[in-house]
């Protein structure tokens, strides 16, 4: 009888632990989603400079890296991988084109401010991934040249 009932008391604690396990988990990988989203979405509500917008360009590629997201197209372009990948897009006000972050950081960061150093751009999009709740990807539009 003592033993069945250590042997039911047992399984019940490695129940009990896994449950715990989980919850602490999912409570951690919220938090981190809601921590990352909260830097991202800071940009996405007003409109920003092209210094702003560069950091932010900056922030999502060394994010892709921290993550280990893959790239494609002959290693240039990162993948989407319906988790932690960040993709910013800018459309520009001279051309129908949508360039990718790594277009634009692909020149150096002091020649895109240069060029752009009186522009404003706007987030006109902000997407989610379905499996994490972090920001997958955001569009900014240039609204004004000064």
């Amino acid at each position: 009888m003592k033993k069945s009932l250590i042997i039911i008391l047992i399984i019940f604690a490695i129940i009990l632990a896994i449950i715990g396990y989980y919850v602490y988990n999912t409570r951690r990988m919220a938090s981190l989603s809601k921590q990352i989203n909260e830097t991202y979405e800071a940009y996405g509500s007003a409109e920003i400079e092209a210094t702003s917008l560069i950091s932010i360009i900056n922030k999502a590629i060394d994010d892709n890296e921290k993550n280990g997201v893959e790239k494609v197209e002959n290693g240039i372009l990162y993948e989407d991988n319906g988790k932690n990948s960040i993709i910013i897009t800018v459309k520009f006000l001279q051309s129908n084109n949508i360039y990718r972050m790594e277009d634009i950081a692909r020149g150096t960061s002091e020649s895109f401010i240069n060029a752009y150093l009186g522009a404003n751009f706007k987030c006109t999009s902000i997407e989610y991934h379905e499996q994490t709740n972090q920001i997958k990807s955001m569009q900014f539009e240039e609204v004004a040249q000064m």
